[in-house]
């Protein structure tokens, strides 16, 4: 570069400093150099970003010319703008960033942003704080933005990298008096939470790993950022796999689960949240509008977890159960174990020869029974879960029990009852009665009415009201077989 102030007749200036930096980027292949060579004159200057048109003549010390050369060589190189400069702003903060974790992003802010938004609707009525835990911390973006911007939140930070947990708690220096509300965790994922917090959390959030090894990805990011924070299994779903699967129990009642994910995985994790028992389901639009977040909230109708653990063993070994669903309660059996099934058709005095609907977790459940088509998908994407059974082509030929060749599909309302059937496999649904008799809506005593023993019994009472509606899809239009509490016009 030119020599500096004091060292030759010429002078250099900011702005041929920053001309020479662009030039010399634009060189290497730099495809933002120019932005890339603002920020560094601006970080080796001091110069704030608003103040730099008007610092372009003043001269610069051979320091300042030393140190952007070095930050100018490194960004040729093709290391990150972020490391390079060593720090990243990120809501409201200015975050130490390097090699040790990811680069906060503005789809992560917009993650953060709806798990503080949830959390400031909870805050009146938080009488005794808010608990959070922000999993793969990283930097500690996540968490310190909802500690500098939630006052009632206190925030368990947890990342298995300990390089990455010293970057963060480098950050957390920085954060003044809401530092004492945050507190960092080294270990894997769930290992590294205190055992207290099981089912006390009222959000927990993730930027997780989430790319796939044959994801395309810009040599900035695979050459530079560390592997272990991008690259999640075979399809890069691994780990949003285990949160929805864990993270449903280590929230309280009403808590909120909010993770960031790829644009084309968000789909799958909205349908796999709704399949394990989460509800008021949504997917959430990053600043360019790509579907880059979902959130869901666990129900606050759960029944007591020892209740649905008796359920789940019942069902897997072949026993029948009975439980509260949407209306009636239900008599539940394990579809894929006939002998289960036949038990359910003697309990009800069920002629062999009528089908039952069989209630699924959700749609890749009802996929693995039954041919859907687009009609199908619509009013599911539409209706699910919910009170609508959709009559379907039976994908493995006749039923073993009633022989046909259709099954009526549905994936009921209540949370803990989608996470059973996740958990066991896709169940019966029939009402808990004697074939022509009226159902109990408490579901002991229409247990007790029934003429067989059932395995285990879920504690509560169905609220009644009108049946599923019910929907032929096996035949060039779709027809109303009975109308129910869900309204469907088939026109």
């Amino acid at each position: 570069m030119t020599q500096p102030e004091g060292e030759s007749n010429e002078i250099l200036t900011v702005s041929q400093l920053h001309n020479e930096v662009a030039e010399q980027l634009l060189a290497a292949g730099i495809e933002d150099y120019e932005i890339s060579a603002r920020r560094i004159v601006e970080e080796a200057t001091g110069t704030g970003f608003d103040l730099l048109p008007l610092e372009e003549r003043k001269p610069v010390t051979r320091r300042v010319v030393s140190r952007v050369d070095a930050m100018s060589q490194r960004r040729a190189s093709g290391e990150p703008l972020q490391y390079v400069i060593g720090s990243w702003g990120f809501r409201r903060l200015d975050l130490a960033v390097d090699s040790r974790a990811l680069i906060p992003r503005p789809e992560t802010e917009v993650v953060a942003g709806f798990g503080i938004d949830v959390l400031q609707q909870m805050s009146d009525s938080a009488e005794n704080g808010l608990l959070v835990a922000d999993m793969g911390t990283g930097t500690g973006a996540i968490a310190l933005s909802i500690a500098q911007e939630v006052p009632q939140a206190r925030v368990y930070a947890t990342d298995k990298s300990e390089e990455a947990l010293a970057l963060a708690r480098s950050n957390l220096a920085g954060l003044g008096t809401d530092a004492a509300r945050v507190s960092l965790h080294h270990g894997d994922w769930f290992a590294a939470l205190p055992k207290e917090l099981f089912g006390q959390l009222d959000l927990l959030i993730s930027n997780p790993p989430y790319i796939s090894p044959a994801d395309d990805l810009p040599k900035v990011v695979k050459d530079w950022e560390p592997r272990t924070a991008l690259i999640a299994g075979e399809d890069g779903f691994a780990y949003l796999d285990v949160l929805t699967q864990y993270g449903r129990n280590w929230l309280r009642p009403g808590g909120w689960l909010v993770l960031e994910c790829g644009s084309n995985q968000a789909q799958r994790l909205s349908e796999l949240a709704i399949a394990r028992g989460f509800d008021a389901t949504q997917i959430g639009q990053d600043l360019s509008g790509a579907w880059r977040l979902v959130a869901a909230r666990r129900p606050l109708d759960d029944v007591d977890p020892s209740d649905l653990e008796a359920a789940t063993d019942a069902l897997k070994a072949g026993a029948l159960v009975v439980a509260p669903t949407d209306t009636l309660p239900g008599l539940l059996a394990k579809y894929d174990d006939t002998e289960a099934v036949e038990a359910s058709y003697e309990a009800k005095q069920r002629p062999r020869n009528q089908p039952v609907p069989i209630l699924v977790s959700g749609i890749l459940q009802a996929e693995e029974l039954v041919d859907l088509d687009q009609r199908s998908r619509e009013l599911i994407e539409e209706h699910w879960p919910g009170a609508l059974t959709i009559v379907a082509k039976r994908r493995h030929g006749a039923d073993p029990v009633h022989g046909g060749n259709t099954l009526g599909v549905r994936c009921p309302n209540p949370g803990w009852l989608r996470l059973l059937i996740d958990q066991s496999g896709p169940v019966t649904g029939s009402s808990a009665n004697l074939h022509g008799v009226d159902t109990m809506l408490n579901a002991h005593e229409a247990a007790a009415s029934l003429d067989g023993e059932v395995g285990h019994v879920v504690e509560g009472t169905s609220e009644g009201g009108l049946a599923s509606t019910v929907v032929d899809a096996t035949g060039d239009s779709l027809i109303v077989l009975r109308q129910g509490s869900v309204e469907i016009s088939c026109d």
